[in-house]
């Protein structure tokens, strides 16, 4: 539900709070006061197009603000949770912002969140229908008819289960001609494949090779250095007179013979023997090193060659050796991917095929509950619109097959023509209406007023009785063109209806704003030859003079006043 909607700098309104409640929210008062104005700004909240000359004359900046709560509202949540919209108190709170300014800039907001203007539309398809003289009205985009039909289905499940089975189709349908699209490049490159993998294999690289390689080459051509040093190293340490291992030998001889009057020196003797020790098995292993060191022309040249070709290779495809062998084998995958291509596609085919069999039976059957569901949605409507005051309506919910002229992967062939389905089904559906007796029913949209596609909503809406998901409904002067007795079924429509779904209605009926359960009054006042409208939440005393108001005009009578409260408690 809508909590709170907050107004600043909009035309006539300078700041304005509306503090809303769940059930009926009436708003009254005089014309040009500055109704219209509200849900305007709710529109306009909700993505409408703005026309930045709404903005106040001495403000800089229109800002629209409203809170919601939307507390066991499953869809709404999903939503939220999807889009990352969640405010940090509570996932069920959203707040939504639209700021206009004079530069021509318009930001919009959800919990502080920067949201795109088409984003903020979507939301507020999904939260708040606004029935008036302006465009925001679902029930005039046919598109939606087939959506309002199906929250009267009885059997969610059956829809659920038809789209499940189309997405899993359409699924297979987007695997194939990714498959197609593929096979198709490959196709087109498997010459230039071939030679890669050719040529990688060629010259086969082996892992870290060329690290390898580079060790041995080092090695090699650095043969003759390395000899000189560990001869000098060996000299050193075991053959130039007074050499380290002789002298440490010596050490050792002389510890011992003064070992047996300081036990102490034990421990130093037994450090210096294990230097020893280590030392002795150091030179000798120079000395193998040194005899096995040999300079191998052929092996160098050999090695000067592979390096060379390894090389080419990396500075060619830019990558590592590693890389390139993983490469290959990427190459080699594909290849024989493209090979069995043929054999996938027929696979992926059959399942197709199988698959398409299920979802068009699926869909026939769907078909025909949507048909008795229209027949009782038609019958429900119609019995509503009598009591709405719309006497000579006659309503219909119009199912019909869609056809092609032409075939493709979303038809079934039928009697010569291509029947189309979607993530719908098979058909389509359009509302239809006649209001005068002796016309014939055209699309809601060609035919009905303002005033009187509110009254269709409201019949539509009290047929569904809260299977649809939208949890706000507003209607602008829903009671043009009534009065009286029929006034006052609409009143009581309305009043049920707000069982299920939050209500803010703009009404100059008494009959329809005594139903209220929260009642705002809105009027306009002069201060310093400036016009500004005001907006009061009215208390009960407050809402009996209201309505005795709208009963006898602005001299309110003793008798108006004893009407009012007569409507009130008798609603």
């Amino acid at each position: 539900m809508l909590e709170k909607l907050y107004i600043k700098n909009y035309l006539i309104i300078k700041e304005a709070t509306l503090n809303l409640k769940e059930g009926l929210n009436i708003l009254t008062g005089e014309t040009g006061a500055g109704k219209s104005i509200i849900l305007d700004a709710l529109a306009l909240l909700l993505g409408e197009r703005a026309d930045y000359s709404i903005i106040k004359k001495d403000g800089e900046k229109l800002i629209i603000e409203g809170i919601f709560n939307f507390s066991g509202r499953k869809k709404i949540l999903d939503y939220i949770k999807k889009k990352e919209l969640f405010s940090d108190n509570s996932d069920e709170v959203i707040i939504i912002r639209r700021e206009l300014s004079k530069k021509g800039i318009s930001r919009c907001f959800v919990n502080d969140t920067p949201v795109l203007i088409s984003e903020l539309k979507e939301f507020g398809d999904l939260i708040i229908d606004i029935h008036s003289q302006n465009e925001h009205q679902s029930l005039l985009k046919s598109e939606t008819h087939i959506s309002i039909l199906n929250d009267f289905f009885k059997d969610r499940k059956l829809i659920e289960d038809f789209e499940n089975s189309y997405l899993e189709y359409k699924n297979l349908i987007n695997r194939f001609n990714e498959f197609e699209k593929k096979k198709t490049e490959l196709r087109e490159k498997r010459n230039f494949l071939d030679f890669q993998l050719r040529e990688i294999n060629n010259t086969n690289p082996l892992h870290d090779e060329d690290i390898i390689i580079e060790n041995e080459l080092k090695k090699l051509e650095n043969t003759e250095e390395i000899s000189e040093n560990i001869s000098a190293c060996i000299n050193y340490l075991n053959e130039k007179e007074n050499n380290i291992i002789s002298s440490i030998s010596i050490t050792i001889k002389e510890l011992k013979k003064i070992i047996k009057y300081d036990i102490e020196l034990e421990k130093v003797l037994e450090d210096i023997e294990g230097s020893y020790t280590v030392l002795k098995e150091a030179a000798d292993s120079l000395e193998k090193y040194k005899n096995n060191l040999n300079f191998d022309f052929e092996r160098t040249e050999s090695l000067r060659e592979r390096y060379g070709q390894i090389n080419f290779l990396k500075k060619k495809y830019n990558l590592s050796v590693n890389e390139l062998i993983r490469k290959a084998d990427e190459i080699k995958e594909e290849m024989d991917f493209a090979d069995n291509f043929d054999e996938e596609l027929e696979k992926l085919n059959k399942k197709i095929s199988g698959t398409k069999t299920v979802v068009f039976g699926k869909a026939l059957i769907l078909s025909e509950q949507r048909k008795k569901s229209a027949i009782e949605l038609t019958k429900s409507v119609n019995n509503y619109l009598k009591e709405a005051g719309l006497e000579n309506a006659s309503f219909k919910a119009d199912v019909k097959i869609k056809y092609s002229e032409t075939e493709n992967n979303f038809t079934v062939k039928e009697n010569n023509k291509f029947l189309i389905f979607n993530i719908n089904g098979i058909d389509d559906v359009v509302f239809l209406i006649v209001t005068n007796k002796g016309e014939e029913l055209q699309p809601l949209k060609k035919i009905a007023s303002g005033g009187e596609v509110s009254r269709v909503m409201l019949a539509i809406k009290a047929s569904l009785t809260g299977r649809d998901n939208i949890p706000v409904l507003v209607f602008d002067e829903i009671d043009t063109g009534i009065s009286g007795r029929i006034a006052g079924k609409v009143g009581k429509l309305i009043k049920e209806l707000s069982k299920t779904h939050q209500i803010i209605s703009i009404t100059h009926l008494p009959q329809i704003a005594s139903h209220s359960d929260n009642h705002l009054s809105v009027n306009k006042t002069e201060k310093n030859g400036e016009t500004i409208a005001t907006i009061k939440t009215l208390n009960e005393e407050e809402k009996i003079l209201e309505i005795a108001k709208l009963l006898s005009g602005e001299k309110v009578t003793q008798t108006s006043i004893q009407s009012a409260k007569e409507l009130i408690n008798n609603k």
